[in-house]
């Protein structure tokens, strides 16, 4: 009995030392592959060290090659055109007919315009005769007249006034007296006005037809300017950029004949840019065009001027661009490239590595600490301070050093302390 129950124990501690080791090694296994499941549901992150560097602002832009220098012509008078010998687009010599025009009423008016000038004239002639001391004589002599009459009346009433305290006449006659010296002075005094104002009146009339005649000298300037434009030619080597007008149409005085680029004054190029990024740029910094109808050509320019763009005043602005020629004709199409290094710094980590709280800005830095199956990394929220940045690197200036691993992208959210797994 002893042998048989020696053996029955013998079998119950194999038994549950066997079961102890399954039980071992299932746990194990579970908490192996429960730790392996866990990983795949933890954010994937990546991470750089920051290191030192230079800012590079890069500025872009996509408008149009335009030439320095554009000529037109406009019309004051109203005239047919005839004739249209160039298209858009066209190449065209200094010289070169552009447009014929019917000058027919031009020189009609021109006609109308002279004979009025000549009456003008005559006028003006008329009225220097009628200011001259000669016919102003007539009114000289009534303010003489006026003035002696005075005289009279005076004396006469001095006469009266003594033979009034005489008592040799009545009160009545002295008062004739007096009446008499008043009128004569009131004649006095609307002669002297009536010399007076037919002066001023010649003189603003001289002056009224001597400005009648220099308008018209202009008018009649102007209209034998428009009198030899019936063959209207290029006044420059370039390209037309604009024909507003197509035979038979009228050529009025709103819109110009036509628009040429001025091939001989080189070309620019006006990239609109937010207000920010042009604080960056100054004349003198070199940009690089990209011209898409020339199969992607690089032209080298240099910005030459900043200045505000008028239908986003205090939003963009116009960075203007010199560039060469370089078989341009103006109207291309391109990209600006300007890419500026505003500085060298000690702490340089991605745009995308710094986040902002109400608190203000954090980056999140991968720390590691052991765990029941080895090691295992976890994020840390920290605080710092930036500066400035370009399109990719932020400057740190407080809160890490050049040891820390800087998580610069995540698959998932991230929270302080959050378990993590490197991406491969």
């Amino acid at each position: 009995m002893n042998v048989i129950d020696e053996d029955a124990s013998i079998k119950r501690r194999r038994i549950t030392g066997r079961a102890t080791v399954v039980f071992i090694t299932v746990m194990f296994l579970l908490t192996f592959f429960s730790k392996t499941i866990n990983n795949f549901t933890l954010p994937k992150v990546t991470y750089e060290t920051p290191a030192s560097g230079a800012l590079i602002k890069e500025v872009n832009s996509i408008s149009n090659v335009e030439a320095n220098t554009t000529q037109d012509l406009y019309v004051s008078n109203s005239m047919k055109v005839t004739g249209v010998m160039a298209d858009v687009g066209d190449s065209v010599k200094q010289g070169q007919t552009l447009l014929t025009l019917d000058t027919s009423d031009i020189e009609n008016q021109l006609e109308d315009e002279l004979d009025k000038y000549a009456q003008k004239k005559l006028h003006l002639e008329e009225l220097m005769e009628a200011g001259s001391p000669e016919s102003m004589m007539s009114l000289d002599k009534a303010v003489q007249i006026a003035r002696q009459n005075v005289e009279k009346a005076q004396k006469n009433y001095d006469s009266s006034k003594a033979l009034y305290e005489a008592g040799a006449i009545t009160a009545i006659n002295l008062t004739d007296a007096e009446v008499n010296l008043d009128n004569a002075k009131l004649d006095y005094e609307i002669a002297k006005n009536n010399k007076n104002k037919a002066i001023s009146s010649n003189k603003r009339d001289i002056e009224i037809t001597k400005f009648d005649i220099s308008m018209a000298e202009r008018k009649i300037a102007e209209l034998t300017k428009e009198m030899n434009i019936s063959i209207v030619s290029a006044p420059c080597d370039g390209v037309v950029t604009e024909l507003y007008y197509s035979a038979g149409m009228t050529a009025t005085a709103s819109k110009p004949l036509y628009r040429i680029a001025d091939t001989g004054e080189g070309f620019q190029f006006v990239a609109t840019v937010n207000i920010s990024a042009a604080e960056y740029l100054e004349s003198g910094d070199e940009a690089e065009i990209t011209i898409n109808s020339l199969n992607g050509k690089m032209i080298q320019g240099k910005v030459k001027q900043i200045r505000n763009n008028q239908q986003q005043i205090g939003v963009k602005k116009d960075v203007v661009i010199d560039i060469p020629s370089n078989g341009l004709v103006g109207g291309e199409s391109g990209k600006a490239d300007i890419k500026k290094n505003i500085g060298s710094y000690k702490t340089l980590v991605s745009n995308s590595a710094v986040g902002q709280d109400i608190r203000g800005y954090f980056v999140y830095v991968l720390k590691e600490r052991k765990g029941p199956l080895g090691n295992e990394f976890y994020v840390q929220k920290v605080t710092v301070s930036i500066g400035d940045s370009d399109n990719t690197k932020t400057v740190v200036l407080s809160g890490i050093n050049a040891m820390d691993k800087v998580i610069s992208d995540s698959d998932k959210p991230l929270a302080d302390g959050s378990p993590v797994m490197i991406a491969n």
